[in-house]
């Protein structure tokens, strides 16, 4: 059953949606003066931030401190200072904590580059602003608002001490991030038709064909997917 043109367009938007994302190495990790340069990507917002932990590990293993110690499936992500949950998609991640109170990004005045503020710092809109659509200076693109947060989102990568008490270890072949996948995609599926049994009835080669088709962001193939789940009912 082909879906009518709106919901397709709302949903390839939805699947094309990405996010900037500046990463840095942590300072308590980085011999080049507690600084590392960083990692610039423009990132599916659907995807998952351990999907980048072995391009953030080859390109920050000049800068640690101990390169041997370290390796990409012991990487971390943190917030200011909070641990990221490696199994919710980045864009789920950006929505939840770019709002969060008391602290919100700023533009430094000097152009020093963003730092955080706390909310009784930030002057009120005033309604000539409130009107604004957008089109100055730091319109569109990097650099531009996105529900109250300046862009590109800033994380730290970190490659040790690991935080044991707020996330669960990953592992090599990437089997509890799939797993993780698979369990919200059962959430999702009960939630949306009242039934798991659609994604209950898929084979290992369809669950796999489904996780693959997320990892490499291959639309046509999830798509398919979903239409199998779909008829499954």
């Amino acid at each position: 059953m082909s879906l009518p043109p709106s919901i397709q367009k709302i949903r390839q938007r939805i699947w094309e949606g990405s996010l900037p994302l500046e990463i840095v190495l942590s300072p308590t990790e980085c011999r080049i003066f507690d600084k590392s340069d960083p990692y610039l990507v423009h990132f599916p917002r659907l995807s998952y931030l351990p999907f980048l932990l072995e391009r953030l590990h080859n390109f920050f293993t000049p800068f640690l401190i101990d390169p041997s110690a370290s390796e990409p499936h012991k990487g971390w992500f943190s917030f200011e200072d909070v641990p990221l949950k490696w199994h919710c998609p980045v864009g789920l991640l950006y929505d939840l904590f770019s709002g969060a109170e008391p602290v919100m990004l700023h533009r430094d005045d000097k152009g020093g580059g963003y730092g955080s503020v706390h909310e009784s710092q930030l002057r009120p809109v005033k309604e000539e602003e409130e009107g604004n659509d957008g089109e100055g200076e730091e319109g569109g693109g990097v650099g531009a608002e996105e529900g109250g947060t300046k862009l590109p989102w800033k994380l730290t990568v970190h490659f040790s001490d690991w935080p044991e008490d707020q996330l669960v270890r990953l592992d090599t072949d990437w089997k509890a991030l799939h797993d993780a996948f698979v369990n919200s995609a059962k959430e999702a599926d009960f939630v949306r038709n009242g039934t798991a049994r659609g994604i209950m009835s898929l084979s290992a080669e369809e669950s796999k064909k489904l996780w693959r088709s997320v990892v490499e962001l291959l639309r046509a193939d999830y798509e398919t997917d979903i239409q199998d789940l779909d008829s499954c009912r």
